[in-house]
């Protein structure tokens, strides 16, 4: 069940693990959710439509997610986020399902909520580093395909090129992240994404003279050929376990510099860890990282290799079916 309102990186991994699920069990699965993310969803994939916007006590909505969960005749009902957990605690005295919960950051559920699962899973030891309850920590992650990709439509500098693949609010850090390119020469970026910020941020590259030097791409579905095309993606999120971007950056082989956010420090080297986004910090982060490609690629070797055995999609469903299957046997 999915309760947001957001098209991100939590929609994207029930997506992710609904597909899975649905191709590689003999299990019924289905999806909860509003209706407009039923078209995200694999076609095995049940769907369940139902209006989440509304409050959280909305009887109506209770009652309708009860009847759901009855009528599937459920043995697993799999929650994820904060307002999906408090739905399913408040219809746990009405259905026989049991139920399991994914903290996918730092702050919800709460413990108080949280204790009243049969199972939890958080994404990060980062995101359960406050709780004092018992978490399975299963990290996000990503299916890569290695089919050729499609050429891109952009014409790109010959100059090392940073990436940036986020949502385009305040919270994402990429406002600092142009205040230290206007101190860095040489370096081309890339921003892949919308959001509420974008024209503020396209309106601040031209007032700092770095419109021909800033490429902003918008939502697209070539992230994977714009990681192989980067020598460097940037994440510069603030309070959040890690984002699927970094799996899929290590996975493309593509070299990261983080925020020390989720588990980030599990895969990046401390060379290439951010203390703070202060543009001062982040401009000699991008020169220590982009001044030798053959330096970086070399430290990141091992993080390569250690995300494609534990960073896969099909390492994240089968961690997180042995806690399904745990609790029905």
């Amino acid at each position: 069940m999915v309760a947001s309102r957001e098209h991100g990186e939590l929609e994207k991994h029930v997506a992710d693990l609904s597909r899975w699920q649905a191709h590689n069990t003999n299990a019924q699965v289905s999806v909860i959710a509003h209706p407009r993310y039923q078209n995200t969803l694999d076609q095995r994939v049940n769907f369940i439509p139902l209006n989440t916007d509304r409050s959280r006590h909305h009887p109506t909505l209770i009652w309708r997610l009860a009847n759901h969960i009855r009528a599937g005749g459920f043995q697993i009902a799999h929650g994820h986020g904060s307002k999906s957990a408090q739905l399913l605690a408040a219809v746990q005295k009405y259905t026989d399902a049991r139920q399991v919960i994914t903290r996918h950051n730092v702050r919800h559920p709460r413990d108080k909520l949280a204790s009243a699962f049969d199972a939890r899973i958080a994404v990060s030891r980062s995101a359960v580093a406050n709780s004092r309850l018992d978490w399975n920590i299963i990290p996000n992650g990503i299916e890569v395909k290695w089919q050729a990709s499609a050429p891109l439509d952009l014409q790109l500098s010959p100059e090392p090129k940073a990436l940036v693949a986020a949502r385009l609010i305040r919270l994402r850090g990429t406002e600092p992240l142009l205040q230290a390119l206007n101190q860095v020469s040489g370096v081309q970026l890339i921003i892949l994404g919308d959001g509420p910020e974008k024209s503020a941020l396209e309106q601040q590259s031209r007032e700092l003279k770095l419109d021909k030097r800033v490429i902003f791409v918008g939502r697209t579905d070539k992230a994977s050929a714009f990681l192989r095309t980067a020598d460097l993606l940037v994440i510069l999120s603030r309070n959040e376990s890690p984002p699927y971007a970094l799996a899929e950056a290590l996975q493309n082989r593509c070299p990261v510099i983080a925020s020390r956010e989720g588990d980030a420090e599990d895969y990046v080297p401390p060379e290439y860890l951010l203390d703070n986004l202060d543009p001062a910090h982040l401009a000699k982060k991008l020169r220590f990282a982009l001044t030798n490609k053959d330096r970086l690629h070399k430290d990141f070797s091992t993080a390569f290799e250690r995300a494609a055995n534990e960073l896969s999609l099909d390492n994240t469903a089968r961690a997180i079916w042995r806690v399904y299957a745990q609790l029905v046997s």
